[in-house]
């Protein structure tokens, strides 16, 4: 494969790498100790686990709907429980993650959104950014069942996908 004098550099994403190989997204790109095992192992980059869309806005719609149940039922209810101020949420895991790999590894890591619609979740690649991805994934699925609209509407879609994520 390489001998000892064989230069495998190469840029991806803009990025440059010792070598072609990166770690994609999968089990092994779940946790810190593991990221630092690829590392060790030789992987250049490392891609984490896809953050869906659908996970931001679900989990979203059901702390939403669990703080306000009831709470209008009875007056004192609005009081009784002191304000909760921090909820750890998948995003909240997601922002851990990368920040822990980023404090113990050395290569580029990479981001992965999950997403099919433009909306509140495309906030998270600008706080990935922030966090310091050294890149974003952005994958993009739309299941294009509407059989009356064309190509062209469908990719415009997927497209403003895409400038909302550019735009977070």
């Amino acid at each position: 494969m390489g001998g000892a004098g064989t230069d495998l550099a190469t840029r991806y994403l803009g990025l440059h790498l010792r070598s072609p190989l990166v770690a994609s997204a999968g089990p092994l790109t779940e946790r810190v100790e593991s990221i630092q095992r690829l590392e060790s192992a030789g992987a250049a980059a490392v891609v984490l686990p896809s953050l869906f869309e659908e996970q931001i806005t679900t989990e979203a719609l059901e702390l939403d709907a669990t703080l306000a149940a009831g709470a209008e039922s009875f007056p004192e209810a609005l009081t009784y429980f002191p304000e909760q101020l921090i909820y750890e949420t998948t995003p909240d895991r997601y922002l851990a993650l990368l920040d822990g790999a980023k404090a113990v590894i050395k290569v580029p890591v990479i981001a992965s959104v999950n997403g099919s619609t433009p909306g509140g979740w495309t906030q998270y690649a600008g706080l990935l950014e922030d966090a310091g991805a050294d890149a974003l994934e952005l994958n993009l699925y739309l299941v294009a069942a509407d059989a009356r609209a064309s190509g062209t509407e469908v990719e415009e879609r997927l497209l403003e996908v895409v400038r909302a994520v550019r735009q977070a």
